[in-house]
């Protein structure tokens, strides 16, 4: 419950997140043809010496990536240096293969044609196709029979997944494996995220709940291998970004421009307020949220956050208005809503009317998440002590969640 923003759709903003390389943005120079500078086909005998610094990335992994770089194009350099002389013009949408070794800046790049060099690996974005997806497989294949022991097949669902289907996204997503299955699943992520593209899975991030989100966060996580992940998702998923690792200053300051352009922005608003939420402003919240349902009254997400901004801000008869005046608006999400609308009653003193709303919904499941009604609350519970909120009743709600029958 205290990652906001739980229903509904995120705004786009348009952060700049980029990297200051010279070489990126310079006037292309004009490069020799191919079969001037190509290299010889692997089973033809050459008198060229290999160049040094090409030497050690003979045992590196090599990758394919395309140009991601405002300018449509990157000049292909001989030398790991901005200032290093032209080779030729690449542009965007043309694949090459690169190496990357850790903790360089620079990348080896070899083109289609057989010209190579080197290209600041800030700009080069991983690219997949169709064929990079797993094939149909007999048994024995690890992540398959791991994803068979969870009632998923994995061929269909990864599929259809990188076809931008919704549920077989999220089952893709949620699967869980480790050892060698984790590291396939991972890579093969990878390229599903690459496949459906920046748009399609900001959008799909952005209508899932916050636990599900939890799930994909990946953070510290190598799915962009060779990349570090955090810094290329901000580069080249940029929307994404935003809501995988979000910096909720600068989205504070992108929603008040955007309300400023737009005083009858009732989202800029309500993502304002959810940024001002997670750093724990919540008498800025609550404003901001209510404009935004005074701009637009019949948005649920609106109240069901309202409702937990004011549990946190310690005003918990505000917090069952904003839950009833929800699920007057959404009785789809009744089970959601009614968290709020339990934990306002225990915290305004009327633990009957808690106890039977804890009780009526204590095995229901969340809407579109795999998670009990009861597991939500009782994550709550641990959420509000962190934050230094308790009530002596809040002990006797986790011993009815948690006994198989009524406790009296």
């Amino acid at each position: 419950m205290r990652s906001f923003c739980t229903l509904g759709a995120i705004v786009a903003c348009a952060i700049g997140y980029g990297f200051s390389v010279p070489a990126a943005n310079e006037k292309p120079v004009a490069g020799k043809s191919a079969s001037e500078k190509s290299s010889p086909a692997p089973d033809e005998k050459s008198e060229e010496t290999v160049p040094r610094e090409f030497l050690e990335f003979a045992d590196v992994s090599e990758f394919r990536g395309v140009i991601d770089d405002p300018a449509g194009y990157l000049n292909l350099r001989k030398d790991k240096r901005a200032d290093a002389p032209v080779i030729t013009k690449v542009e965007a949408g043309d694949p090459f293969q690169f190496k990357k070794k850790e903790g360089e800046d620079w990348c080896e790049v070899k083109l289609k044609s057989g010209v190579s060099g080197w290209m600041h690996c800030s700009r080069i974005k991983l690219y997949f196709t169709k064929a990079d997806l797993p094939p149909k497989s007999e048994k024995g294949v690890e992540i398959d029979e791991t994803a068979r022991e969870q009632g998923v097949n994995y061929y269909e669902v990864t599929q259809a997944a990188a076809r931008g289907d919704q549920q077989a996204l999220k089952t893709f997503l949620a699967l869980s494996a480790d050892g060698a299955a984790a590291e396939e699943h991972d890579g093969i992520t990878c390229v599903v995220i690459h496949l459906i593209g920046d748009d399609a899975f900001a959008k799909f991030l952005r209508e899932q709940g916050r636990k599900f989100r939890e799930i994909v966060s990946f953070e510290g996580t190598d799915i962009v291998y060779p990349f570090e992940t955090e810094e290329y998702f901000r580069q080249h998923l940029p929307k994404s970004a935003r809501i995988l690792f979000p910096d909720y200053n600068q989205l504070i300051r992108h929603y008040t421009h955007a309300i400023q352009l737009d005083p009858k922005d009732d989202r800029a608003y309500w993502e304002r307020g959810c940024a001002q939420a997670e750093k724990d402003h919540y008498d800025a919240a609550v404003k901001d949220i209510e404009k935004a349902i005074e701009l637009n009254p019949k948005e649920v997400a609106y109240y069901l956050d309202l409702g937990t901004c004011q549990l946190y801000n310690r005003k918990p008869r505000k917090a069952i208005a904003a839950s009833l005046k929800g699920l007057e608006l959404s009785p789809d999400n009744a089970v959601l809503i009614k968290t709020n609308l339990g934990h306002g009653y225990l915290f305004d003193n009327q633990f009957e009317k808690a106890k039977a709303i804890y009780l009526e919904n204590k095995d229901a499941k969340l809407r579109d998440e795999q998670q009990t009604f009861s597991e939500e609350v009782l994550d709550d519970f641990k959420q509000f002590r962190d934050a230094g909120i308790t009530h002596p009743d809040m002990e006797k709600i986790e011993a009815l969640l948690t006994s198989k029958g009524e406790t009296q």
